[in-house]
């Protein structure tokens, strides 16, 4: 497990850089302003449709007979948590597209400049891997919504659903640059485990206010940090 935080250790070290922290910006800026506007204008109609989904139910109108307030309070809730992933999402595909190549380069030249660049991952490969990943975590999310009720389900099921949207995105694309195709297959399929578990220890973080927004850059750092060396020991 010491490689794992050894990997998170150094990417929260480079995400307090100011030529990382100038390239993490675009990504929390255009979440924010997409996702801004996506509540301000559909935020009532929404509102109304989750509302009128409780009162449709028998658990609904249960709690609609003792308080109509508290039916509101809950339509405001589960409206939050269906828009929660969108943005986890938006952040993650914005920094896997425009920020991710810089942050490999960043670490590649910082830490393994010796390492070849065999170029073995492409574009398309890239695009499958990252729709596989968000469909499933957005399955997931819907299906364990249930769980977000259940009290400790509310901490512990997002963390795990975020944890496997991380790896798998990101232990991909940090590899696309410098490794062959045997070499990028053989290191997003072995170690699933540990991989994982890097996923797991960056994924509370989202828990924290504002720092929240940096966490999609700070995967993408350590995965990175992580499966480049693991390259590196490959080839060695």
């Amino acid at each position: 497990m010491s490689e794992i935080f050894i990997a998170f250790r150094l990417a929260l070290r480079d995400l307090l850089r100011p030529k990382v922290l100038f390239m993490v910006l675009l990504p929390i800026v255009c979440a924010m302003v997409l996702w801004t506007l996506i509540g301000w204008h559909f935020w009532e109609p929404l509102t109304q449709w989750v509302n009128g989904l409780l009162l449709s139910s028998s658990m609904g109108q249960w709690v609609g007979r003792w308080s109509q307030g508290a039916v509101k309070f809950f339509s405001v809730v589960l409206t939050l948590m269906m828009l929660a992933p969108g943005v986890l999402i938006t952040a993650m595909v914005i920094t896997e597209v425009f920020t991710m190549p810089g942050l490999v380069n960043f670490v590649a030249e910082r830490y393994y400049p010796r390492l070849a660049r065999k170029h073995g991952g492409t574009v398309a490969g890239g695009v499958l891997n990252s729709v596989i990943a968000i469909v499933a975590f957005a399955l997931l999310w819907v299906v364990t919504l249930p769980l977000w009720f259940t009290g400790i389900g509310a901490i512990v099921v997002p963390l795990i659903n975020s944890a496997y949207l991380n790896q798998r995105v990101f232990r991909h694309d940090a590899l696309t640059e410098h490794a062959d195709r045997d070499e990028l297959r053989a290191l997003t399929k072995s170690n699933r485990r540990k991989l994982f578990g890097l996923g797991l220890v960056v994924a509370p973080l989202l828990l924290v206010p504002v720092f929240n927004l940096l966490v999609p850059a700070l995967s993408g750092l350590a995965f990175t940090h992580y499966q480049l060396r693991r390259l590196a020991t490959l080839r060695n």
